[in-house]
């Protein structure tokens, strides 16, 4: 019987109703397909166990069939144009009766599984209008449900203590509580029977045997037997045989490497071994074809102790070791369970493992090509641009799986008018698959899954003729730890971060942006003189950074795809304390100057500030699973401390833009409800009318909402989506941030403008909405948004409301939104 499961009273076997088949040419097509009748399951998990389905329809919209219009249309054409048009549609949804009398015995077998002994469903026909059109109607009568009482293990007696604990303390099943008279037989409250509930209750039987030592256990090893003490309600009785307990026995490494003709090593793997039950196993290692690999990375990578109890978990640990070190295309780990060894009569057993990789080719040299779209500060809406790369990798650089990468990319990009900006960058990394010294202690202490240290350096110039800007040199250094700690959660830690920026103006410099962002000083533009300062200072002082940031993240939805699961990250760090220690200590000995000296006789401004945010993403699958609901929630905050009263230009908070409340250009929303420009003024820094908040904010707050719906699928290879999608949110001035200044009046007195306030917050949110379109390659999604603002904070409130739909915001990207 299904499973294992033995069933002491069988629900009685129910007459299916007998249909004729004709050939599928000569049936009707079918109009919809109904299920009536089920009250306790819902209809979206019937329908995914039925096969017989009508046309899909656009919008739910009754006989909009699209897609089998599209496919029809085909047939019309005929040869290559049809075959493009019938791949891209849906073939006529032909009644099937031998498959409706299918779907009849699906669903009465899906509803026993799920407790309903009783449950009796029928199939009917029913003819329309039109002589070809019917709807399939399936008919349930649920009955009365089984439920499920208690749970009994039998055969743990002779387990050793936490294997019986796991068992017995870590049931699937949630009201699940041990019963006084016998500590192996769990009382089981308002519990509906259910076959696959019953499936993962042995499932993890059979883990917590194969981690405590039972190697050779198996499905077979676990049968359920089925009572029915009272009509209405299950007791299940589940009879362990385990067999016997194993320890890991020798260790056998076989390597496989690239090369031809290379000589055979075998060289000493030195890894600590447990000879308590009197036998010590070896572990020895076959390095064949491969010059390069080192010993000690099979030795890092092995997750358990010879000697020790077999554990399937601290196997499968090893696995995902050598795989995540990037060195290997293949890796077997295998129990040789027939080749146990028993050195006493009247002792344990041994398994010896087998573990076979194969390495990979050591030097790779790839060229790249590459599409890049930004939305820029300034009078250009958006450039578009091209690029080429070359990455050179090698694979096992230091023979301990050490994998080294050296990018290098340049690229150019243009508006419709003129070339906009150049940008030429390097970037050599080390990627090591263990923590180095001396973090070496936190692999052990958070028992994590997988490990990586990565040391980068960076290094940019660019020249942006917009901005009539260029910088120097852009010069970056991170050691970064990466700590898995299951295969869904992770942790971050940049140790040290460390960027120093050199920006020079080019010639009509101030012309071409400062007068026209600052204002030529007639009261037009930003007349707050602190805020010009600053300005001046993001744009044209070198500056020198240093953070120390923590990530946690927990992924478990498809990056590209993201159509279900989730992606939860919440961040912490404290920046330039390097740099303010230098300077209370070394440069200027009890005293503050907010400067370390640079090169040829630079200062380099640093700002010292903490920083946090949370970013929480959830993607839920609509109906039969083409459509997507995707939902994102942002919350960050900046605040500066020491002698600067604002934190660096790339560590505060904007919004607006493609990525987040798209009814507004990149950087265009906020702060608060105020704008950049002196009242009266007339001259607009960018083209559209719409003021770049170039000082950005302290506090971000943003929520997004987009419903994504497949409407054509594979059409010139792709699926293409329509969404829908509401944005909100918003940037502040923090308590620190000197804000705008604003003139008093008879109704207030003066005050900073843009400053984040608890009572005022809720209706300074932008709002926007629209929809849009996706183009999803396999590997490859573009997205095109148009976007209106639905409300608008700012003094222009150039809502929907006031100008009506004009003026939307056009978005062009890469990817999914969010």
């Amino acid at each position: 019987m299904l499973c294992n499961l033995l069933i002491a009273e069988p629900a009685q076997a129910q007459q299916r109703p007998v249909l004729t088949t004709e050939s599928l040419d000569d049936q009707p097509v079918i109009r919809e397909v109904r299920i009536t009748g089920n009250d306790a399951i819902r209809t979206t998990r019937l329908r995914q166990r039925i096969q017989t389905q009508a046309n899909r329809r656009v919008l739910s919209i009754p006989g909009f069939t699209w897609w089998r219009w599209v496919y029809q249309f085909g047939d019309t054409v005929g040869g290559r144009v049809g075959d493009a048009f019938r791949a891209s549609g849906e073939a006529p949804a032909y009644l099937d009766p031998g498959l409706v009398d299918n779907d009849v015995e699906r669903l009465r077998v899906f509803y026993e599984q799920q407790g309903f002994r009783d449950a009796r469903i029928s199939a009917d026909v029913v003819e329309g209008d039109d002589s070809d059109r019917v709807t399939v109607h399936f008919r349930i009568d649920e009955g009365p449900p089984t439920y499920l009482r208690s749970l009994e293990y039998r055969g743990l007696q002779g387990l050793p203590e936490p294997v019986q604990a796991t068992i017995v303390n870590e049931s699937v099943f949630d009201d699940a509580t041990p019963t006084d008279e016998n500590p192996f037989k769990l009382a089981i409250a308002n519990q509906r029977y259910e076959t696959p509930l019953l499936l993962e209750e042995r499932q993890r039987v059979l883990r917590a045997l194969r981690n405590g030592g039972y190697a050779a256990v198996s499905r077979d090893s676990i049968r359920a037997l089925v009572f029915t003490p009272q009509p209405d309600s299950f007791d299940v009785r589940m009879r362990v045989r385990p067999g016997r307990r194993y320890r890991f026995g020798d260790v056998q490494f076989t390597v496989e490497g690239p090369l031809s003709n290379s000589s055979t090593r075998q060289p000493t793997v030195d890894v600590p071994v447990d000879s308590s039950a009197g036998y010590a196993p070896t572990v020895a290692a076959t390095i064949r074809n491969e010059e390069r690999l080192s010993p000690s990375l099979l030795e890092r990578a092995l997750q358990f102790t010879p000697g020790d109890y077999y554990s399937q978990e601290q196997l499968l640990a090893t696995k995902r070791r050598l795989e995540g070190t990037g060195a290997f295309t293949f890796t077997n780990l295998t129990p040789q369970l027939s080749d146990s060894l028993r050195p006493a009569p009247d002792g344990e057993a041994f398994v010896p493992i087998q573990i076979e990789t194969r390495t990979r080719e050591r030097h790779q040299l790839r060229a790249e090509t590459f599409a890049l779209q930004r939305e820029v500060v300034s009078d250009v809406e958006s450039e578009l641009g091209l690029g080429v790369g070359l990455t050179y990798e090698n694979a096992n650089v230091l023979g301990g799986g050490e994998r080294f990468q050296m990018r290098t990319a340049a690229s150019v990009a243009t508006n419709l008018d003129s070339l906009t900006s150049v940008q030429l960058e390097a970037e050599p990394s080390l990627t090591l698959p263990y923590l180095v010294y001396p973090f070496g202690g936190l692999d052990d202490w958070f028992d994590l899954v997988d490990t990586r240290t990565r040391l980068s350096l960076s290094g940019l110039t660019a020249r942006r003729d917009d901005l009539r800007l260029r910088i120097r040199a852009r010069l970056g250094a991170q050691l970064r730890l990466e700590l898995d700690h299951t295969e869904s959660l992770s942790s971050f830690i940049d140790v040290v971060d460390l960027t120093i920026s050199n920006p020079d103006t080019l010639d009509q410099f101030s012309e071409r942006f400062l007068d026209r962002v600052l204002g030529p000083g007639d009261g037009t533009g930003i007349t707050d003189p602190v805020q010009r300062r600053q300005i001046i200072e993001d744009y044209t002082e070198p500056q020198f950074n240093s953070a120390l940031r923590y990530t946690l993240q927990s992924a478990t939805a498809n990056p590209l795809r993201r159509r279900q699961g989730h992606v939860y990250e919440g961040a912490f760090e404290i920046g330039n304390v390097l740099p303010l220690a230098l300077d209370w200590f070394a440069f200027s000995p009890g005293s503050l100057t907010s400067t370390v000296p640079g090169f040829g006789g630079q200062t380099l401004l640093y700002r010292p500030y903490l920083r946090g945010q949370v970013d929480l993403r959830r993607y839920i699958p609509l109906g039969s699973g083409r459509s997507t609901l995707a939902l994102r929630a942002f919350g960050g905050v900046a605040h500066p401390f020491g002698i600067p009263d604002v934190v660096p230009f790339d560590r505060r908070y904007f919004s607006g833009g493609g990525t987040s409340v798209r009814g507004w250009g990149l950087r265009e929303l906020g702060p608060g409800s105020t704008t950049l420009l002196a009242p009266g003024t007339q001259t607009q820094p960018s083209a559209n009318g719409d003021v770049a908040n170039i000082l950005g904010g302290d506090i971000k707050l943003e929520a997004n909402i987009e419903l994504r719906t497949r409407i054509i699928r594979q059409l010139l290879a792709a699926n293409w989506l329509l969404t829908s999608f509401v944005d909100t949110g918003n940037v502040w001035f923090g308590p620190r941030n000197p804000g705008l200044a604003t003139a008093a009046t008879d109704d207030q007195p003066a005050r900073a403008s843009g400053r984040f306030r608890l009572a005022t917050a809720p209706q300074e949110l932008g709002v926007g909405a629209g929809l849009g379109l996706r183009i999803a390659w396999e590997f490859f999604i573009v997205r095109l948004d148009l976007a209106y603002r639905m409300h608008d904070p700012s003094p222009l409130n150039d809502d929907v409301f006031r100008n009506g739909f004009r003026d939307p915001r056009l978005h062009f990207g890469i990817g999914h939104a969010f």
